[in-house]
């Protein structure tokens, strides 16, 4: 096992982050796929909770909307809330990153902490933007919907995990500086 490791820390770091954030991900993605098959009940309601906040602060823009259960009806959209809309995916691919990041454990802990909330707030004006733009528009939906947001969420996971980088782990004033 040593020698094993005493290799694995002699690849190159951009190769170590690589592997590293493949196995957080396989990790994750399982224990969520268990997790969620487990407490669906609270998943059923988390998925709820979300309808509900998108619900409200579309409301907020005017948009009268009403939700029941997972689902918004708008005037001319009504959709269900899945698991796949709640950015708990997105989520995961995050907290992967972090964790195959070389970085401290209260760092780490920051961004896992931090990029829930922001990532689960931008997944949520998402949700609203696709609301307003289906209530609209319908024929632009799926557009926005499947392509637009899609790569947009990887943009949104990238940058929050570089503004966590930025902001967290290279202004830690404990670290002494490295000059190359």
């Amino acid at each position: 096992m040593a020698r094993i490791t005493s290799r694995f820390s002699r690849l190159h770091p951009a190769i170590r982050f690589v592997v590293l954030f493949l196995v957080s991900l396989l990790v994750l993605s399982i224990v969520f796929s268990v997790a969620s098959a487990v407490f669906n009940p609270q998943m059923l309601s988390f998925m709820a909770l979300t309808a509900h906040l998108v619900g409200g602060v579309t409301n907020l823009f005017g948009m009268d909307v009403s939700v029941q259960d997972r689902y918004i009806n708008a005037p001319r959209l009504a959709v269900e809330i899945i698991e796949e809309c709640t950015g708990l995916y997105e989520i995961i691919i995050f907290i992967a990153a972090v964790l195959a990041y070389p970085a401290t454990r209260r760092e780490k802990t920051i961004g896992v902490a931090g990029g829930i909330v922001v990532l689960y707030a931008l997944n949520i004006v998402r949700m609203v933007f696709l609301m307003m733009v289906g209530n609209a528009r319908p024929d632009w939906f799926d557009f926005f919907h499947v392509y637009f947001w899609q790569a947009s969420l990887i943009l949104m996971i990238t940058s929050v995990w570089l503004l966590w980088i930025v902001k967290v782990v290279r202004n830690d004033t404990r670290r002494p500086a490295v000059h190359s």
